[in-house]
């Protein structure tokens, strides 16, 4: 899997793993921040294609207890999870050859929000398994949200963004801290002039229209150094 090109054939790369922890179907769902108001989501499974097919005719894409539940928590979730009220949800999975699964919702320094499934038809996951094989299967959630999201962010960034300079990347931690110019120059020791230069290009490589965009842009990538 580190050695795919693509975020494809990473996941599919993953088939071995999934079938030596005793699963049958993989999904991973990636969640980037940017744009703010309309974030960017990519999903790869291998789920039967009937199962796809029900899911997109009945949306769930906005009604999925894995996803809700993973905005919220980054605990694993066997399923069926702790969410009430998607009873119709999991008797429709269940139906497609979907009854057992367990899930776990990452986010890393960029905002970028990975979910990872294991699945499969059968027999349930026992208190036993999951105290065997769970570790296993939270370190191959941290290792698939690792590899995808590297494949991945990097093109649904602003194509500057990981050239942000340090005093760049400085001037926005301060603005982030509700100083003004003057007193983001005072703190720098720079000049006011020199502090409207360096917001200036960071609205450029962050497709900014304005400073206080550029700061949430900047902030919800993880660009931002943080201070103790």
């Amino acid at each position: 899997m580190e050695q795919a090109e693509t975020a494809s054939d990473a996941f599919d790369g993953l088939a071995p793993a999934v079938r030596a922890l005793g699963f049958e179907y993989h999904a991973y769902v990636l969640r980037v921040t940017i744009p703010i108001t309309r974030p960017a989501s990519m999903e790869w499974n291998n789920f039967p294609q009937a199962w796809r097919a029900h899911y997109a005719q009945k949306r769930y894409q906005h009604a999925d207890p894995v996803l809700h539940y993973g905005q919220a928590c980054t605990r694993p979730m066997p399923w069926p999870g702790p969410l009430a009220g998607h009873d119709a949800f999991w008797r429709d999975a269940a139906d497609f050859g979907l009854r057992h699964g367990w899930s776990q919702t990452l986010r890393d320094h960029r905002g970028a929000m990975g979910t990872f499934s294991l699945v499969r038809g059968g027999p349930p996951i026992s208190p036993e398994e999951l105290r065997r094989t769970e570790p296993e299967m939270i370190w191959l959630c941290q290792f698939v949200h690792a590899t995808m999201s590297n494949l991945i962010v990097s093109d649904v960034m602003p194509s500057g963004a990981m050239r942000l300079s340090l005093r760049e990347k400085e001037v926005l931690h301060w603005t982030a801290e509700g100083k003004t110019a003057a007193e983001v120059a005072a703190i720098l020791l720079l000049t006011e002039r020199n502090v409207g230069f360096h917001i200036q290009n960071a609205m450029d490589k962050l497709d900014a229209t304005n400073k206080t965009h550029a700061t949430v842009k900047a902030a919800m990538l993880g660009l931002i150094p943080v201070r103790d």
